[in-house]
């Protein structure tokens, strides 16, 4: 570190270790970064932390934050060799170039792979654009260099549950339990894992055993490991308590940023697709969705935006966002076409039909987008969303053996939804299949009965 004095160094690991483990603290850091007169890497972290906001008031922070670290390191002319790397990388983003922003830190971390900073906003990057592989690839370099590191373990796991790696994944994840048991990211990596393979009864004891421990972390992980409990209980047949959890613990930490917001309209949109009424959540959340429309930090963020407006019922701003989606996709950058024209467009239209209830004109728009949409990024069970509510347009509008294929694979992954065996069974009436519908049928009742034997009084 260049110019820094003690003050300064003990401010950067606090970033370090409070950015790792999700922690409610960050604006203290972002507080000594605007004190920072020296030392050209607080403002420059202070930059990467705020566009991590994805929002315009972020951005712009950012660009100020960027301007002052540059200025701090005479353009780099009195920063080492790192901290240029760092300010390449950092002025990428700010840029709107991820991708470039993404080849600047993995060149980094492969120099200086115990800069954990670097290795997480590298993995950061390559989530939001589906590139699993330099996820993985960021997570065996920072383990390789730092097995002495309570953090890596879980971060090299989530690159591996990412990658289909799901049992690897979930050993090496309960490995950096064994270091810290408080870790929120093990946590949910295991989460990832379990839900993968369908262990519902397990997957919300151990998320229930863990979550005394998340009231450190900020609202995303808070938010996120919360719906990942409410996932559980979906797929358990207990909808209503996922729901009480949606009111008491996923929506209303921070309202105004997008994770939080994203957490909420997705687990609304699964309570729905399993014919619970949310009653009038939805007006609520296009309040906190409508400033969005022109932002288009990623497809993935912008796709459950809107399909939060639609169901709200606000057609005036999902016709402007459609526009502006459009216009986002005409205007994308080589590596970012897929993402945007292949997908976030006919899915947008796909997701806004389906909303309204037009489900044979979403039924083929979503079929359409469903090939490209690991290029948007965020996670697998997080994409799920997307193929969950395309099924439920090709159920709904007589695509019975995309359907059935569909819920097939389903059941290959996960055989042990009640939900899925009972629309197997549904279907294969429909097409007259009632020897495959009647053992479907016994099949999802035994599971539930199972299930209810196991939940709470």
């Amino acid at each position: 570190m260049s110019n820094a004095n003690g003050e300064a160094i003990a401010a950067l690991d606090f970033l370090t270790s409070e950015w790792l483990a999700f922690g409610n603290r960050l604006p203290e850091f972002i507080a000594a970064a605007d004190r920072e007169e020296r030392c050209a890497l607080l403002p420059l972290m202070a930059a990467n932390l705020v566009l991590s906001m994805y929002s315009d008031d972020g951005h712009r922070a950012a660009g100020q934050y960027l301007a002052r670290a540059k200025a701090l390191a005479r353009d780099g002319a009195d920063a080492n060799d790192r901290e240029r790397a760092w300010l390449a990388a950092t002025e990428a983003w700010v840029d709107g170039d991820a991708d470039r922003s993404l080849d600047r830190l993995d060149h980094l971390t492969a120099r200086w792979p115990r800069d954990l900073l670097a290795g997480k906003l590298g993995q950061l990057h390559a989530f939001n654009r589906g590139d699993a592989q330099a996820l993985l690839r960021f997570g065996e370099r920072l383990l390789d260099a730092g097995r002495d590191n309570r953090f890596v373990h879980a971060m090299y796991a989530f690159g591996l549950v990412e990658n289909h790696r799901v049992d690897e994944a979930e050993g090496i994840a309960r490995d950096a339990l064994s270091l810290d048991r408080d870790d929120p990211w093990a946590h949910h990596v295991v989460a990832h894992c379990l839900e993968a393979r369908g262990r519902l009864v397990e997957g919300e004891a151990f998320l229930a055993a863990m979550s005394d421990t998340w009231e450190r972390c900020n609202s995303f992980m808070y938010t996120h490991n919360w719906w990942h409990l409410a996932l559980f209980l979906i797929d358990l047949e207990r909808a209503d308590e996922a729901l009480a959890l949606y009111d008491k613990r996923v929506w209303g930490v921070w309202k105004e940023f997008c994770e939080d917001q994203i957490n909420a309209v997705s687990l609304l949109a699964r309570l729905e697709l399993r014919g619970l009424d949310v009653g009038d959540r939805w007006a609520d959340l296009a309040a906190y969705l409508k400033p969005r429309l022109h932002e288009h930090y990623s497809p993935f963020l912008d796709l459950q935006y809107l399909y939060g407006l639609a169901r709200a019922g606000e057609r005036s701003a999902v016709i402007e966002m459609l526009a502006s989606l459009e216009e986002r996709a005409e205007n994308a950058k080589p590596f970012e076409r897929a993402a945007w024209g292949d997908c976030a467009v006919p899915m947008a239209h796909g997701l806004a039909a389906h909303a309204t209830g037009n489900h044979a004109e979403a039924a083929p728009l979503l079929g359409r987008a469903m090939p490209h949409v690991q290029s948007i990024g965020g996670s697998i069970a997080q994409r799920a969303l997307f193929g969950a509510i395309h099924l439920d347009a090709l159920m709904r509008s007589g695509w019975n053996d995309a359907a059935i294929a569909l819920l097939l694979a389903d059941e290959h992954a996960r055989p042990t939804l009640p939900w899925t065996k009972r629309s197997l069974g549904e279907l294969y009436r429909r097409v007259g299949r009632t020897e495959q519908a009647t053992v479907a049928e016994l099949e999802a009742g035994q599971l539930a009965a199972r299930y209810r034997t196991r939940s709470p009084e």
